[in-house]
């Protein structure tokens, strides 16, 4: 039997790392990003959001499509159009069209 709990737009999430996360990071859970929606210190709780439009980092060598799946790159922290052979972190999709060249992008997580 399931019971209700939340919504799960935003959930608790515990900093296990050694820095501080800060409001507006993007935060990788296993295969999937979050965005922490406040400061968290290393070793503390706090809240990310799972849902919701964010403007985000992007690769500024290929375009994007309203409705196209976009990945995370944890290395260089930034959206990319291309799945990694391994390890793919699924961002969300596109919600308006990116160009080529530019640096930003909308992503409906």
């Amino acid at each position: 039997m399931a019971t209700y709990v939340q919504k799960g737009e935003n959930i608790n999430y515990k900093n296990g790392g050694s820095e501080k996360i800060a409001y507006g990071d993007v935060v990788v859970i296993s295969d999937r990003i979050g965005v922490a929606s406040v400061d968290i210190s290393a070793g503390e709780t706090g809240v990310i959001s799972l849902e919701g439009v964010y403007e985000m980092p992007a690769e500024a060598t290929a375009a994007f499509e309203v409705g196209q799946t976009v990945y995370w790159d944890t290395t260089n922290k930034r959206l990319t159009a291309t799945k990694p052979a391994s390890g793919a972190i699924v961002a969300g999709v596109a919600i308006e069209p990116k160009a080529t060249a530019a640096a930003l992008a909308l992503v409906k997580l």
